[in-house]
């Protein structure tokens, strides 16, 4: 279980008054409305980009993008000739965009690799029988989903070049959990706590003195040397719920208070992510949001 910090339980001993007056004071970077569903994001903290699969289900169309987080440049990203509702993201690392398709559609049997190069927006390479299982510090880590007993194989990030084979599943694992540590040692996931756990009762009260809501279900806390961030769930409505966010400064000063969703019938998990004291989320579905918080 994790620890509820000791920020906050200086914020909540202090009691700080919130009034409807207070000014929200979080500065609004980059906000992008992609007008379908963004059905998932890969950071990638060494190349300084964030990409994102965006899918319309009604016209079944799939777009990627890749956002610079230095200028804030965004660029739809050209994919192979086959139907991109058939390719998904993967992950994202040192400028490329990973994609995978399907060995077996009914399944979901991901099968092949495409390498997507972000700034020169072409692609690197493919591994078409190939499938993603990782990243590691030597490069994109693989397997032959026909053939998992064949071992596991490490391919150069830039180009694709095969450097190492005869990996055991074992060894594929710890490498790539190693190198996760040190991708992500500058970004920040929130802690998920339940109704019914300690942590959630703590955070509900604190939620209720200073905004006036009743929180229910589940809520996401994280925080920063600067900030406190809480993604919290309300009642909408009969079974309807809806996902709001705010944040504090240590002092207790509101920041922002937002609607992320809602008619919602449950709750979700990773609904926002702090990147090098930036906060990201997605409103609605369909909207990019990044804010300041240093």
């Amino acid at each position: 279980m994790p620890v509820l910090c000791r920020r906050f339980h200086k914020l909540e001993l202090h009691k700080p008054k919130i009034t409807k007056k207070a000014k929200l004071i979080l500065s609004l970077l980059y906000l992008f409305d992609f007008k379908a569903p963004v059905w998932r994001m890969a950071l990638d903290t060494e190349g300084n980009r964030l990409a994102l699969e965006i899918r319309d289900g009604d016209v079944l169309l799939a777009h990627f993008y890749t956002l610079d987080l230095a200028h804030f440049t965004l660029t739809q990203l050209n994919t192979p000739e086959e139907p991109a509702w058939w390719l998904g993201l993967e992950d994202a690392h040192q400028g490329m965009v990973l994609l995978h398709g399907y060995g077996d559609r009914k399944l979901g049997q991901h099968k092949s690799i495409t390498a997507l190069d972000a700034a020169k927006n072409q692609i690197s390479w493919q591994q078409p029988a190939k499938a993603f299982y990782g990243i590691s510090k030597a490069g994109i880590v693989l397997y032959d989903p026909e053939q998992p007993e064949a071992g596991f194989e490490i391919a150069e990030t830039s180009s694709g070049k095969i450097i190492q084979t005869g990996l055991a599943q074992q060894q594929a694992l710890q490498l790539v959990e190693q190198h996760t540590l040190q991708r992500f040692k500058q970004h920040i996931t929130p802690d998920l706590y339940l109704q019914g756990e300690p942590y959630f009762e703590q955070v509900q009260a604190f939620l209720e003195q200073q905004l006036g809501v009743t929180a229910i279900a589940g809520m996401e806390y994280a925080e920063t040397d600067h900030a406190i961030i809480i993604s919290y769930y309300t009642s909408s409505g009969k079974e309807t719920w809806q996902n709001n966010l705010a944040a504090w400064t240590l002092a207790g000063e509101l920041l922002l208070q937002i609607e992320l969703a809602t008619g919602l019938s449950g709750i979700g998990s990773d609904t926002f992510f702090i990147f090098e004291g930036r906060l990201y989320f997605i409103k609605e579905k369909v909207s990019l949001h990044v804010y300041d918080l240093i």
